[in-house]
């Protein structure tokens, strides 16, 4: 999608009526380069006759929210037709051709054309997108809000960030699933980051960022309950990875309005604990040569000088969903799910997805360098989502 300089610039995105597939025809060979603008007027969420939703992001990821398959699209010689392997991102053998058909600047329809099995038309579903500029403290944080067109008071969503610099281009599967299910999504760049001001604090979980990504994200929160047509009781935060550290300060901290919050592959030790953890398997690169049992131990013995979220967890009173991977090289999800229970809040759910990793790939080993072969993320994890959603701000599943 095209970004505007100018604030608060709209957009409509129209769904076409759904056409007939082109003939078929054999594959064309992948080409070697996949950049992000090859896939930004194709990313958003599409839906078939039979009601499967399909998300695809500004990366070329391709996602069923049915049944959790997950693909990487591969570019062709042919425009607006790609390739997909038989797992998440190896190119081959072939498994399908992923056809979109251009209306004006984006697609507005996608068809799968399996090898074997039939054909699969999903139109594009229709959402209204609106450029914003938050100001917050040092910065003014650009985001796009995305939105039903149907009519309101909306729940609403604010997507925060993991790690890393986090533009909001990364966030467009979570953007989609959000809005497939009828909520309004705020996702932003982080500050010194793609169209935000301000300075890039870092990557780093020191108690000084950790804070001043809290304090952004709840101004960002703030902004969208004023946002019309929102239910400004009804708004609460996504946060992924660090967005785990993030999201309770951001609520016991900062004060933010939040009415719940969905937190995937969050810590709920402190930093220096987070990193014993990822040292046993070299972030994630090796497998562990130590036990689960003894690696747990360590990490319940670390002491630690910084930010201990379970403070913070504990004055929090608002519905959190935690969903962490059981084989989670980054986290040790065992002993973060021993800090959550010892809580004792009772409208909060843990899940512990077996055989997922910190990435929600179902990857056995945990190790990232074996996602490129997995085939899908956690099974019923829309699902998941939407019965959490359900009970706490009455969307449908």
């Amino acid at each position: 999608m095209r970004r505007w300089e100018a604030a608060m610039a709209t957009l409509l995105l129209f769904i076409g009526a759904c056409a007939p597939p082109p003939p078929d025809q054999p594959s064309p060979s992948p080409q070697p380069s996949i950049q992000i603008s090859n896939f930004e007027r194709y990313a958003g969420a599409y839906r078939t006759s039979a009601g499967i939703t399909y998300v695809v992001n500004g990366h070329g990821h391709l996602l069923n929210l049915q049944d959790s398959t997950f693909r990487q699209l591969y570019p062709t010689s042919v425009p607006d037709r790609f390739t997909i392997g038989r797992v998440f991102a190896i190119a081959s053998p072939r498994e399908a051709d992923i056809v979109f058909r251009i209306a004006g600047a984006r697609a507005d329809q996608l068809t799968i054309k399996p090898v074997t099995g039939s054909t699969v038309i999903a139109a594009r579903l229709l959402f209204k997108e609106t450029e914003v500029r938050v100001p917050v403290d040092g910065a003014v944080l650009a985001g796009t809000i995305t939105e039903p067109l149907t009519p309101g008071p909306h729940p609403g969503i604010v997507i925060v960030h993991g790690s890393g610099p986090g533009p909001r281009i990364d966030y467009g599967i979570w953007v989609g699933l959000y809005a497939s299910l009828g909520l309004t999504v705020l996702a932003y760049d982080k500050r010194g980051n793609g169209a935000s001001t301000g300075t890039y604090p870092g990557e780093g979980a020191s108690d000084r960022n950790l804070e001043i990504y809290a304090a952004d994200a709840a101004a960002v929160l703030r902004f969208l309950t004023s946002w019309p047509g929102i239910d400004p009781g009804r708004i609460g935060f996504h946060g992924g990875s660090q967005g785990g550290w993030v999201v309770p300060l951001a609520i016991g901290r900062h004060q933010a309005p939040a009415a719940f919050a969905i937190l995937v592959s969050g810590p709920a030790v402190s930093s220096e604990q987070q990193q014993v953890w990822a040292g046993f398997s070299s972030d994630s690169a090796v497998a562990p040569t130590v036990p689960p049992a003894e690696m747990d131990a360590v990490v319940r013995s670390t002491a630690t000088s910084a930010y201990v979220p379970a403070t913070v967890l504990a004055t929090i009173r608002q519905p959190m969903m935690w969903v962490n991977g059981a084989v989670d090289r980054q986290v040790p999800t065992t002993v973060n799910a021993e800090i959550l229970r010892g809580l004792h809040h009772p409208n909060w759910d843990i899940e512990v997805l077996p055989a997922v990793d910190h990435g929600l790939f179902e990857n056995p080993s945990g190790l990232e360098p074996d996602q490129a072969k997995a085939t899908k993320l956690a099974a019923g994890l829309r699902d998941l989502l939407a019965g959490r959603l359900a009970r706490t701000v009455g969307v449908s599943p």
